[in-house]
């Protein structure tokens, strides 16, 4: 059967997620807010009306509405998939042939590599310079040389928080013939965005997603920005019925609750600071500075600080002792009672 199956794929590792029991959540950036506890009755009145004998709307009309109207859009230039993971797949396939190339930074959300090597692409990993600051120069050198169809900048980055500013991204898109994608998953713990340059460049595109500011990651809706040119063809590829109906419903909810929602970025960010200038008065620890609801942190000790989590029943992630992110944690910011105890672990494994 192996002989079967296409070579792209057997030589890929899966994406699995640990199935360590855990009772603390602070390792995939999920907000630490239920905000259905507050919505409750509103959101019961949604779902009871929903038919499940019919599929969901194709186009996700109404969803698409509430985004424009968040973003300042038409609908006509957003489109609606199953998570931002389904956006980004739709993009590669959209644009790569095989042989292609796909040009991002290292290190980045890995879901790029994973589209781009089944669409048969070349994906092509820029390592960041000091500090994780965004290799642009080099993007620019190795998306010109390879004639790249697409360019990925994770803007907040994941895993690492830093961030690039919107003018080089523009310098992106002046020096080189690629599409320009540009992640914005944590956009709302930032506050900058491309989504305005839209109007005026034809090769940039937006992701966005409602897992993480918006406190819905179990509905997995994520949506791009672009042209309206550039979302006809990508279009193309979505698959009908893409969007379940009470993901749809969930989503206009959220949105038409929109402040309640900003008040608890507003808590994530400022928790994150506290717990940034709490954890940076420790020796042996660097904390990269971040524009996210996480933390990336680099310790000799991160072996042992994962390990207590860990039998603590608390999940954060460690990246080995090896590579780009040798001797880093990435930490999700909770609540202030996780967020001590955080703090607390640190204090307790540095002091030994």
């Amino acid at each position: 059967m192996m002989g079967l199956v296409r070579k792209s794929v057997l030589e890929m590792e899966a994406y699995r997620v640990p199935k360590d029991k855990i009772s603390i959540k602070l390792d995939a950036n999920e907000s630490p807010y239920n905000l259905g506890d507050r919505l409750y009755s509103l959101l019961l009145q949604r779902l009871q009306s929903i038919d499940l004998n019919r599929y969901p709307d194709t186009d996700s009309i109404m969803l698409r509405k509430a985004i424009g109207k968040y973003v300042g859009f038409p609908i006509e230039s957003i489109l609606c998939g199953n998570g931002s993971d389904e956006m980004i797949q739709n993009i590669i396939q959209t644009f790569v042939e095989a042989g292609d190339a796909v040009v991002s930074h290292e290190p980045s959300f890995s879901m790029y590599k994973v589209f781009t090597t089944i669409a048969g692409g070349k994906f092509i990993e820029i390592e960041s310079d000091a500090d994780f600051a965004i290799n642009i120069g080099g993007i620019i050198e190795a998306a010109n040389a390879n004639h790249a169809k697409l360019i990925f900048i994770c803007n907040p980055n994941n895993p690492t928080g830093t961030v690039i500013t919107p003018m080089e991204i523009i310098g992106l898109l002046e020096a080189t013939k690629a599409m320009i994608v540009v992640d914005e998953a944590y956009f709302e713990f930032y506050g900058e965005s491309m989504i305005d340059w839209i109007k005026e460049k034809e090769r940039l595109i937006v992701l966005r997603t409602l897992s993480k500011g918006i406190s819905l990651a179990g509905a997995r809706i994520g949506y791009m920005v672009a042209q309206r040119q550039v979302i006809d063809y990508v279009y193309r590829v979505k698959p009908p019925y893409n969007l379940n109906a009470y993901s749809q419903a969930l989503g206009e909810l959220f949105l038409e609750n929109i402040q309640m929602v900003q008040d608890y970025i507003r808590q994530i960010v400022d928790a994150r600071d506290h717990l940034i200038a709490q954890l940076e008065t420790l020796e042996e620890v660097k904390i990269y500075p971040s524009k996210s609801n996480f933390i990336l942190i680099k310790t000799s000790k991160a072996s042992e600080i994962q390990e207590k989590c860990k039998n603590m029943k608390i999940g954060i992630r460690f990246y080995g002792k090896e590579g780009v992110l040798k001797d880093c944690l990435r930490i999700t910011v909770g609540t202030k009672e996780e967020n001590d105890m955080i703090k607390n672990i640190f204090q307790e494994v540095i002091a030994l």
